[in-house]
């Protein structure tokens, strides 16, 4: 059955809190350092190309960064940042006792709205995180680790309402939904389904029929 046409994901989004939009050069930085690094990877991320692509001489980046890698663990904290507050603000709307089924709804439908958005924030985050040296590495995991952790309790719901089969392991399911949404940003096209479709069919594929 085709679907009807998707709307695309705005600013005004309640369900999707913005990185922040003030103009000064820090802001500047991390928005050209975060195109970079979607599109052209960290190797080509250098100093001279964010200064460059924000119109500033290559020094002036060091008033407002110690480094290269300052500046990417930004990028990278803030694309994980954007989606964790907007998947627990989406949780916590809900009312006390929605379904576990609407919540995993909401969660991914949030996921996916400020991961699109945010695009190439959140599509940095990944793409840059393996490339990081292992002190900045560290740093940024504990954004992950906390925005993980939030999904592990969603996950957890679903094993205790009985809406997942015990004989598949959580972290499987956790790994399977993270993998799928934190690549929207590469696979979404909004010609082709509605956010909420995607959301209801991604809950639909992972709970049982309740």
């Amino acid at each position: 059955m085709k679907r009807h046409a998707a709307r695309a994901p705005t600013s005004a989004s309640p369900a999707s809190p913005a990185i922040p939009t003030e103009s000064g050069a820090r802001r500047q930085i991390l928005n050209a350092a975060a195109y970079l690094l979607r599109h052209r990877g960290y190797e080509a991320a250098t100093t001279r190309a964010i200064a460059t692509a924000v119109g500033i001489k290559g020094g002036s980046i060091y008033h407002h960064f110690p480094s290269k890698d300052a500046i990417v663990g930004e990028v990278v904290n803030e694309g994980v940042r954007v989606v964790y507050d907007a998947v627990e603000k989406a949780l916590g709307a809900l009312p006390a006792r929605a379904k576990p089924r609407k919540r995993l709804e909401a969660a991914i439908k949030a996921h996916l709205l400020s991961s699109l958005e945010h695009s190439n924030y959140t599509s940095a985050s990944i793409r840059a995180f393996a490339f990081l040296p292992d002190s900045v590495r560290q740093n940024c995991r504990i954004e992950r680790r906390r925005y993980e952790a939030l999904w592990a309790q969603l996950v957890s719901e679903f094993y205790q309402a009985g809406l997942i089969d015990r004989s598949i392991a959580p972290e499987s399911i956790q790994l399977l939904l993270l993998g799928a949404l934190n690549w929207a940003g590469e696979w979404y096209r909004p010609d082709r389904m509605d956010i909420d479709d995607i959301s209801r069919d991604f809950a639909a594929s992972i709970l049982h029929a309740k």
